[in-house]
C-alpha cells in the first residue's frame, strides 16, 4: 500500500484543520439570518400615495406596520368621496329659485332706473295733456278726462313692454349662467379625480422607484453574506486542489504487511545475537 510522502502531512493536517473551524459542530449551526432574503419596507412615499387614496375615497388615517411599513388598518373617514361636496352643490343648482342668486346687480339698477325714467317721461305727458287742455279751453272737462285715460293706457302697455324686455333679459342670462354653473361643477368632480390621480401616480412612482434602491440594497448585503461564507470553502477546495495534485505527482512511501507480531520479532533478533554470542566464547 502507498502512503503519501511524509512532508505532505503536515499539509493535509493544516487542512482538515481549517475544516473543522468551518464545519459547524454537533448542536451547531449557520446564521441563516445573514444571507436569507429580506424585503425592504414599504417607502413612505408609497404610504402617502396610500394614505391619499384612502383619502379621496372618503376612508381615515391609514396604519401601517412599524416594521414591515405594510398597510396594517384604516381608520373610520366621512365616508364621502373627496369629489362628493362639488355635485352637491351642483345638485343645488337644480332648484327652480336657484337662478335668483346669478342675477346681477346691474340689471336690477338698469330697470330701476328705467321705471324711473318712464314715471319722468308719463308725468311730463301728464303736464303737456294738461296744458293742451287749458289751451283749447277744454281743461277739466270730458274730453280732456278721455284724453288723459287714453295717455295712461297707452303708457302702461308701452311701460310694462319695456320693462318686461328688461326682466326677461336678466332671467335669460342668469338662466344660462346657472346652466354653466351646474356645467362647471359637474366638470369638477372629474378635474380633481383626474388631479388626484396624478398626485397619488407620482407619489407612487417616486416611492417604488426608491423602494427598488432599498430592495438592491439589501440584496446586495445578502449576496455579500453569503459570498463571505462560501468564500472560506472556496479556497479549502483550492487547497485540497493543490494538496491532491501534490500528492498524485509525489512517489509514495511502500511499508510490508506485518506478519508476526513485534515483541515476536525482537525476540527472534534477541536470540540470534545471544546465539552468535555464545558461539564465540565456546571457540575461545
Amino acid at each position: 500500500m502507498a502512503y503519501p510522502a511524509p512532508f505532505l502531512e503536515p499539509i493535509g493536517e493544516s487542512l482538515g484543520e481549517v475544516l473543522s473551524g468551518q464545519i459547524p459542530g454537533v448542536g451547531q449551526q449557520f446564521d441563516v439570518s445573514t444571507i436569507a432574503p429580506q424585503v425592504a419596507q414599504v417607502n413612505p412615499f408609497l404610504q402617502a400615495a396610500q394614505q391619499q387614496a384612502a383619502t379621496q375615497a372618503g376612508l381615515g388615517a391609514v396604519q401601517f406596520s412599524p416594521t414591515t411599513g405594510a398597510v396594517t388598518g384604516i381608520g373610520q373617514g366621512t365616508g364621502i368621496a373627496a369629489y362628493q361636496p362639488y355635485l352637491d352643490k351642483a345638485e343645488a343648482l337644480f332648484d327652480p329659485n336657484a337662478y335668483k342668486q346669478y342675477m346681477s346687480p346691474y340689471q336690477t339698477e338698469v330697470i330701476d332706473a328705467t321705471q324711473k325714467l318712464l314715471d319722468e317721461q308719463r308725468a311730463a305727458g301728464r303736464a303737456q295733456l294738461a296744458s293742451n287742455a287749458i289751451t283749447a279751453g277744454a281743461f277739466g272737462g270730458g274730453r280732456e278726462g278721455i284724453a288723459r285715460a287714453e295717455y295712461e293706457r297707452g303708457r302702461d302697455i308701452s311701460d310694462a313692454a319695456t320693462l318686461a324686455a328688461l326682466r326677461q333679459q336678466g332671467l335669460t342670462s342668469a338662466q344660462q349662467l346657472q346652466q354653466q354653473g351646474i356645467t362647471n361643477l359637474t366638470a369638477m368632480p372629474t378635474l380633481q379625480q383626474s388631479l388626484q390621480g396624478n398626485l397619488i401616480s407620482q407619489l407612487g412612482l417616486t416611492g417604488t422607484g426608491a423602494q427598488q434602491y432599498s430592495q438592491s440594497l439589501l440584496d446586495a448585503v445578502q449576496q455579500g453574506n453569503l459570498m463571505a461564507q462560501q468564500f472560506p470553502y472556496q479556497q479549502l477546495q483550492q487547497q485540497a486542489n493543490v494538496f491532491a495534485t501534490l500528492a498524485g505527482a509525489t512517489p509514495g512511501m511502500q511499508t510490508q504487511p506485518m506478519v508476526t507480531s513485534p515483541a515476536l520479532t525482537a525476540a527472534q533478533a534477541f536470540g540470534t545475537v545471544y546465539g552468535g554470542l555464545g558461539s564465540l566464547y565456546g571457540k575461545r
